[in-house]
Formats: structure tokens, C-alpha cells, sequence
């Protein structure tokens, strides 16, 4: 069973991009380009305030995902079992 990172508290979101920021040095990329985690800034539908939208590429279980999940002062990620089938190997 293989470890992978999952967005479980989305709402907490407070938009400060550590867990990018964390992907990308394990990728040894400077920058955004071709980040792995994409955190999208949506406007609330009262119209104070902001709420975030996170992305997670699958690639992404590749990495680290106990530093990615550790580093998020807000604990929006878990990391999860998942089953290996034959399709998914």
C-alpha cells in the first residue's frame, strides 16, 4: 500500500504557498513552473474575503509528503493508505 498526500481540509487554506514552495525545493526548481501543488485564489460569494483552492498533482506522492504535509501551518493536507490494483502500479 502506498502512501499518498490528499487535500482533506481545503477551507483552511490561508494561501501562503509553503507546501509549493516545499515541492519545488525537493525538485530542486526555482520558481512556479511546473509546480506539482497549485493553490487558486477564489473571491467568497459574499464578497469579503478570500478563499483558496487547492490542486494536487499525482506526481507529486513521488516526493517527500511528510515534509509537504509538515509544513503547512493551516494542516490542510492528510496522507492517506491507497490500495495498489493491478491498473494502478
Amino acid at each position: 500500500m502506498a502512501k499518498v498526500i490528499k487535500v482533506e481540509f481545503p477551507n483552511k487554506c490561508i494561501g501562503c504557498e509553503l507546501c509549493i514552495m516545499e515541492a519545488q525545493r525537493q525538485l530542486q526548481i526555482v520558481g512556479l513552473e511546473g509546480a506539482l501543488i497549485r493553490v487558486l485564489r477564489n473571491k467568497t460569494d459574499k464578497g469579503v474575503g478570500l478563499e483558496f483552492h487547492v490542486e494536487v498533482d499525482p506526481r507529486i506522492n513521488k516526493l517527500d509528503i511528510k515534509k509537504i504535509t509538515s509544513i503547512c501551518p493551516a494542516g490542510v493536507f492528510t496522507i492517506s493508505e491507497e490500495e495498489s490494483s493491478e491498473f494502478n502500479q
